[in-house]
């Protein structure tokens, strides 16, 4: 494949990739000026995934249940339905976006204004760009993808660990697992890619901020992504790592066979993640998309192929399809 053809098509000038085979990184391909494996990118909602897995950490630890209220820990925050009656959820529901909550993802802020706490993201109050967060639909009524169910888990979190969230997932997932190229932190400035919207007119300051840390805030590689993947597939086939085996076998299991997303078709969810068969093959992994940038991501259940891919394109969608094709494809023949 000729990427640097690719990628012209499809308005990016740069782009990351990780191809992962037998359980390790095979070989990574950068391209654009100054782009190097240690680059990194805006993941966008991949990052819900690496979320997920520090809330799985927490219930290794027994901290908390996938079957606990989400209220439990909320403190002063007085979540509603759509008629203004107190809501209720699972944190179960809310990684598997059965919980009926709205607001499905965030814009992002410049760099010149003051950026929302997550109460404000929540209660959709300014500084905050986006609706409050309601309850819109009965919890296992339906499958809705919510980024503002993500933050209700986030600040759920926050108030358990009693730490700020990016310093809790460095420590707990972060560090662990190797990803020093990775960070929920919005003040980095060195070593990372600009991203362009659909018409290329650059941000003024190269990217938008995303405060919603949870829901879309991850900065980072697609070797680092890979790393994560990889440990994930290390447990599954019987190896320690930060949580049980068992834990992430009810990762990637179905979560709700029997609910329809609103346009009556069903969904293979998990929890924090997608799951999928690309070329006869079961994988699970997740995609992103903040203004500017595109990614994806692919682990195989059964064996230690996958590929993450990196693009920082609002157009690149199509690019990313035809990397993912090509390499898994390629694994499954390797």
């Amino acid at each position: 494949m000729n990427f640097k053809d690719e990628m012209k098509r499809y308005d990016a000038d740069a782009l990351s990739v990780a191809v992962i085979r037998n359980y390790q990184i095979a070989e990574t391909i950068t391209e654009g000026n100054n782009v190097t494996a240690h680059t990194r990118f805006q993941a966008a909602s991949i990052s819900k995934m690496v979320f997920t897995l520090s809330v799985l950490c927490l219930v290794a630890g027994n901290k908390i249940s996938l079957e606990d209220d989400i209220n439990q820990y909320l403190g002063d925050i007085c979540l509603q339905n759509a008629v203004g009656l107190p809501a209720r959820a699972t944190i179960r529901q809310i990684l598997s976006h059965t919980a009926g909550f709205g607001v499905h993802g965030f814009a992002g802020y410049g760099h010149d204004v003051k950026l929302p706490t997550t109460e404000q993201i929540i209660s959709g109050e300014p500084p905050c760009n986006s609706p409050k967060v309601v309850q819109e639909y009965m919890p296992g009524e339906h499958w809705v993808y919510s980024g503002g169910g993500f933050m209700i888990l986030q600040k759920y979190i926050e108030n358990i660990v009693r730490m700020p969230f990016e310093d809790f997932m460095e420590q707990t997932v972060l560090l662990p697992l190797d990803m020093v190229d990775s960070t929920f932190r919005q003040d980095i400035t060195g070593n990372i890619v600009e991203g362009y919207p659909l018409n290329r007119t650059p941000f003024p300051d190269g990217h938008n901020l995303m405060p919603e840390q949870a829901a879309a805030g991850l900065w980072t590689t697609a070797s680092d992504l890979a790393r994560f993947g990889i440990h994930l597939q290390n447990i599954l086939r019987g190896k320690s790592g930060l949580i049980p085996q068992a834990l992430v076998q009810e990762m990637i299991r179905p979560q709700h066979d029997d609910i329809l997303d609103m346009e009556n078709t069903h969904c293979k969810t998990g929890l924090g993640c997608y799951l999928k068969y690309i070329h006869d093959e079961a994988y699970f992994g997740h995609s992103g998309s903040n203004f500017g940038y595109k990614s994806r991501m692919n682990f195989s259940v059964l064996n230690g192929n996958g590929c993450c891919v990196l693009v920082n394109s609002d157009a690149a969608a199509p690019l990313i399809d035809k990397i993912q094709d090509f390499f898994l494809n390629e694994g499954k023949t390797a």
